[in-house]
């Protein structure tokens, strides 16, 4: 029998099954309720490839650098539209403990350069992506 990355071996049973399948069906009910209402900062990836930009900072009108997009959000939530009725939404606690943990080894990009408002911030690949969404050590 193959073991999955997180420890859990399928064995088939119904009871196990339909109790894991009951749990997630109420986080998602309580997901629900939390988000109602609550502030979501959404960006959009314009080109389709499965990458997730995060603004760190920008520089608007040559004025100098300051913080800005995940640095500065109010928002609870983070939803990347990858494509149309495709969206990621994790949290904004859980974003920023995956980028403080690995902005060592993420790429570092400037977005805009040469507009009035320049940015710079994180692109994540897709198995990063994968990785902030599924890995048990960011969880909160």
């Amino acid at each position: 029998m193959t073991k999955l990355t997180n420890g859990y071996e399928p064995a088939y049973d119904f009871t196990v099954d339909m109790a894991y399948g009951k749990a997630g069906e109420a986080e998602l009910v309580e997901f629900f309720d939390a988000v109602q209402g609550a502030q979501i900062e959404v960006k959009s990836d314009r080109y389709r490839n499965g990458r997730m930009a995060v603004e760190t900072q920008q520089n608007p009108s040559g004025r100098g650098w300051q913080d800005s997009g995940i640095n500065v959000t109010t928002a609870q939530w983070w939803a990347y539209r990858f494509a149309p009725g495709a969206f990621t939404l994790v949290s904004v606690p859980r974003l920023k403990k995956y980028l403080r943990l690995n902005r060592d080894v993420l790429q570092k990009r400037d977005f805009a350069a040469g507009s009035e408002n320049p940015s710079k911030g994180f692109v994540l690949m897709p198995e990063q992506v994968q990785e902030l969404m599924t890995d048990d050590w960011y969880d909160q």
